[in-house]
């Protein structure tokens, strides 16, 4: 038996991921348009939401769509996949408000959900251009790098 999972919607969903954390960061970028240095921050944080989003879709376009994966999945392990992608595209940030803890958090939150998904996806496709989702992950991990610095610098 096939997995339920093909290379195709696995991209649309890291573009999907991604389109998510472009979205919150250009917020957090008017939320701070008249703080210069904190909308600076949050347009680069999705500039490089963005520049992940064209990635994933040029990967998505070299694959053939009929391709498949033939890997047997149990019941859990596909019933969790599909609540990551559930989660992912019924994205919500209205809750955030303007507490920087809040921020802080969603914004970790998100590049979390990024580096995990892509864990997930070397899991189901090991092979599928692995230095790329190398590169892609260790940028993530920047990014929550980059996150905790700005909210340590904010707090203080």
């Amino acid at each position: 038996m096939r997995s339920q999972f093909q290379p195709k919607d696995l991209l649309e969903t890291l573009v999907k991921l991604e389109q998510n954390g472009q979205k919150f960061y250009e917020e957090m970028a008017k939320k701070f348009s008249d703080d210069k240095k904190n909308r600076e921050f949050f347009e680069f944080l999705a500039e490089q939401e963005t520049h992940h989003e064209v990635l994933y879709k040029n990967l998505s376009e070299k694959l053939d769509n009929n391709q498949s994966i033939d890997k047997e999945y149990d019941d859990e392990y596909k019933a969790y996949i599909q609540s990551m992608i559930d989660q992912i595209f019924n994205f919500d940030s209205s809750n955030v408000g303007d507490d920087p803890i809040d921020i802080y958090r969603f914004s970790i939150g998100i590049e979390k959900d990024t580096i995990l998904f892509i864990k997930e996806v070397r899991t189901i496709v090991p092979d599928f251009e692995p230095e790329l989702i190398d590169r892609v992950e260790a940028e993530e991990r920047g990014h929550i790098k980059l996150i905790h610095q700005w909210y340590n610098d904010y707090i203080k």
